[in-house]
């Protein structure tokens, strides 16, 4: 009866809570992760203790998943300093390599970070094609879209975010502002 519950909880929400999850975190693999780690939460809490006290399971879920983001960006700030730390031990021999590791990593939080003021659905490609790796025929699929409507929002999306991070990279060179 609990694993009934847990399906069709499951089933009901996976979506809503996977969009929810991809909004707040930059990294869609994060959002996957901290999805999967709320049901394991969940399947665990409801085999402990049942599910009727539970009014509303996305509710409950989506709580869970705030909980789970918060940690997720926590552990991230952690493991941040603990790499400055470390480098700063062990005066990482080859520093350039580990800089533009660093510099990408950022480059690519910040575009995420722009993606999401794009439209949703412009977004949800983009996310789908650059962070899961879907190609331009699966996300057609996923999406119920043709192929020409993904090219399409891939277009407007790379155009859109590049016009952004230009755009704030000459405000930052005339402010004198040496961030990218």
């Amino acid at each position: 009866m609990k694993q009934a519950y847990f399906d069709r909880v499951y089933e009901a929400t996976y979506d809503n809570l996977l969009k929810y999850a991809i909004v707040h975190l930059s990294d869609p693999t994060d959002a996957e992760d901290a999805v999967q780690n709320v049901y394991v939460q969940f399947y665990r809490r409801i085999k402990r203790y049942g599910h009727f006290d539970i009014l509303s399971p996305e509710g409950f879920l989506k709580k869970m998943l705030k909980r789970e983001i918060i940690r997720n960006y926590t552990e991230r700030e952690q493991q941040r300093i603990r790499l400055i730390s470390d480098a700063e031990e062990d005066r990482i021999s080859d520093d350039e390599v580990f800089e533009d590791a660093v510099v990408d990593r950022a480059l690519a939080e910040e575009i995420f970070h722009e993606a999401k003021a794009l439209p949703q659905e412009t977004y949800r490609t983009f996310v789908l094609f650059y962070g899961f790796e879907l190609t331009i025929p699966e996300i057609a699929e996923k999406l119920g879209v043709t192929k020409e409507t993904v090219k399409t929002r891939l277009y407007r999306a790379r155009n859109a975010l590049r016009a952004k991070l230009e755009a704030k990279s000459q405000k930052n060179r005339q402010t004198g502002n040496g961030e990218h």
